[in-house]
Formats: structure tokens, C-alpha cells, sequence
């Protein structure tokens, strides 16, 4: 090997050797002799400038907290004005942009509702989907005035004769919906069973009706309602008016409310479909049920006590020895 080379190798190791030695400066800006003290002084020092940035961001939200509800005659800044000045009019309010001066409108002469949606379900033909939107248009057409007002009409708009009888099948779901109606809005006064002894019936003033009332029952040969023109209580359309608009006496005073905001077309319909079902359970006779229901019954029936005899106090003998041994049995 040259004496040159030699030389830069020893050099080279020297100056490596006194690297080793040399303190270093990190970069948190302290000197140390190895780099694991210099991590961890930096991790001090960046530590102490994190907690010095969190002090100021928490004492910033202090200080603008403070500044919420305060009064400011500035003009507020306005990001969409289009919609905050955009020209509206409360319900009954004058208006100068019509010609009579109001700002709600009347329809069309002629206009009729028919419903929420613009869908016709005439074009759905009987898809089981379109039976609502069939429904929703015939309440809002309600063209039948036995079906929406529970009678023929008269010509000052009230109910004139009420319908003897539903204008629908009735049915189990039907039965089920107006099961469901009457536990919620009529049981309270009426009584789960149609009494008229709910919790808020036995409470009031007098009697509640109940629908076991004769009168309230269609003639059907079981002790029924009346046949007479002028009898209309048994009606099932005066049942479903009494169901949407309650009752008003001769004095004018409302005896009960109605509740039509609660029970829709159908569901009145169905609450007194259900009306029925408890004046005919009531009336229930063992011969109404199936042959094989009507047999379990039977079978579960206990068996009837025989009745007791009385004795005859004419002939009885009263105990020897008694004073009336002699009157009863006669002289021994």
C-alpha cells in the first residue's frame, strides 16, 4: 500500500473518531452527547409548545363565548338575501298585489280536491299498491252520502234519513281496525265491553249510554230497536255520525264530541262494525256457534246441580219430647 493512501485512510479514521466525540447540537437547540437524550429533550420541548398553543386556543373560546347574546348595532351579515327578503304573507293578511285586496285565494269555480298526489290510479288498473291513492281520491271526492255523512242528505245539508245498514262488506280486518279505534277513543266512556262503564263513564255526572240498550240494537227479532219511521238510534248511519260529530241536544249543548279529527271515513265505519260484534256477543246464544265450538263448550259446561228438596212442614214430625210433637204428629 502507498504511503498516500495509508494516509488518507488514517485520516479518514481520525476524523471519524472525533465525530463520534464531538458534542452535537440537536434540532430543539440544545446540545447533547448522544441522539437518545436529543429525542427526548425535543419531545420536552415540543410537549411545553403544544400545551402553550391548547392554553390560548381554550382561553380564545373563552373569550368569544363571552361575546354570545351581546347587542351590536351592525348590519347583519346577509349570505343568501334573496331568501332572507323574500316577500310573504301570513294567513289572513292584506295583500295590494290582488285586485281584492286578500292574500288567500279561492279555488277555481269548479275545482274540486282529489287528492294529495298527482296520481291517477285508474291507469294502475287493480294493483294492490294504488288502492290507497284510489281510497285517498274517494274521500276526497266523497260522492256517496250514505258512505261520508252516514245518510241521504237534505237540502239544508244535514243528514235527512240515516242508512239502516253499512254501505260496505264487513270484514275481519275491518272488525280488527275498529276493535283497535274503539279501545283508544271510545272504551274510556263506554267501557271495553259497550256499557257505558269505562273509567271516565262511571265517573261522570249521570248515566253513560250503553249499547246494549235496546234502542241502540237494529230489529232483527232479538229484542231490537223500533221499525218506526221515526226511530233512527238502531241505525248503524246515525252510529257512524255520532262517532264523527258527537252528540248536540235539543238545548244546543254538546253531550259528546265528535271525533272526526281521530277516526277517518273507514275507521267510523269499522268502529261501529265493531259495535255490533259486542251487541251480538251479548246476545250470544250457544246454538249461534259452529257445531264443533258449540260441542268443546258443552263438554267444558259443568254438570248441573240437582236442586234441593224442601221438606213439607205440613207432614215433617217434629222431635220427640218437643211442645209441638203433639201438633205435628198428632196424639200418640
Amino acid at each position: 500500500m502507498s504511503r498516500a493512501v495509508r494516509n488518507g485512510l488514517q485520516h479518514s479514521a481520525a476524523e471519524a473518531q472525533s465525530r463520534t466525540m464531538t458534542p452535537s447540537t440537536s434540532k430543539c437547540g440544545q446540545t447533547t452527547r448522544n441522539h437518545g437524550s436529543a429525542l427526548w429533550l425535543c419531545g420536552s420541548v415540543f410537549s411545553r409548545s403544544a400545551r402553550a398553543a391548547a392554553i390560548a386556543l381554550v382561553a380564545g373560546v373563552a373569550v368569544l363565548g363571552g361575546c354570545r347574546g351581546e347587542r351590536s348595532g351592525d348590519t347583519p351579515r346577509q349570505f343568501f338575501p334573496d331568501m332572507d327578503d323574500q316577500a310573504r304573507w301570513d294567513p289572513q293578511e292584506r295583500s295590494r298585489f290582488f285586485e281584492d285586496g286578500r292574500t288567500m285565494r279561492q279555488p277555481v269555480e269548479g275545482t274540486v280536491a282529489y287528492a294529495y298526489t298527482p296520481l291517477d290510479p285508474a291507469g294502475a288498473g287493480n294493483a294492490e299498491w294504488a288502492e290507497r291513492f284510489r281510497l285517498e281520491r274517494a274521500n276526497f271526492l266523497q260522492a256517496d252520502d250514505v258512505t261520508y255523512h252516514g245518510g241521504r242528505l237534505g237540502e239544508s245539508g244535514a243528514v235527512a234519513e240515516y242508512a239502516p245498514t253499512m254501505p260496505m262488506p264487513v270484514t275481519m280486518a275491518m272488525l280488527e281496525r275498529g276493535r283497535e279505534r274503539f279501545n283508544i277513543y271510545c272504551s274510556a266512556c263506554h267501557g271495553y265491553e259497550g256499557d257505558g262503564q269505562g273509567m271516565v263513564g262511571q265517573q261522570w255526572s249521570y248515566a253513560l249510554p250503553s249499547f246494549h240498550d235496546p234502542k241502540y240494537l237494529p230489529p232483527d227479532g232479538q229484542g231490537g230497536g223500533s221499525s218506526e219511521p221515526d226511530a233512527y238510534q238502531w241505525r248503524d248511519g246515525y252510529l257512524f255520525n255520532v262517532s264523527r260529530n258527537g252528540v248536540v241536544d235539543v238545548a244546543g249543548v254538546q253531550k259528546m264530541p265528535g271525533y272526526a279529527h281521530a277516526l277517518s271515513i273507514q275507521d267510523s265505519w269499522a268502529v261501529v262494525a265493531y259495535i255490533r260484534a259486542l251487541q251480538r256477543s251479548h246476545l250470544g246464544r250457544l246454538e249461534d256457534l259452529p257445531p264443533s265450538q258449540r260441542q268443546m263448550l258443552e263438554q267444558q259446561r259443568p254438570a248441573a246441580s240437582q236442586p234441593e228438596t224442601t221438606p213439607d212442614l205440613t207432614t215433617a214430625r217434629a222431635p220427640a219430647g218437643s211442645p209441638s210433637a203433639g201438633a205435628a204428629g198428632g196424639e200418640q
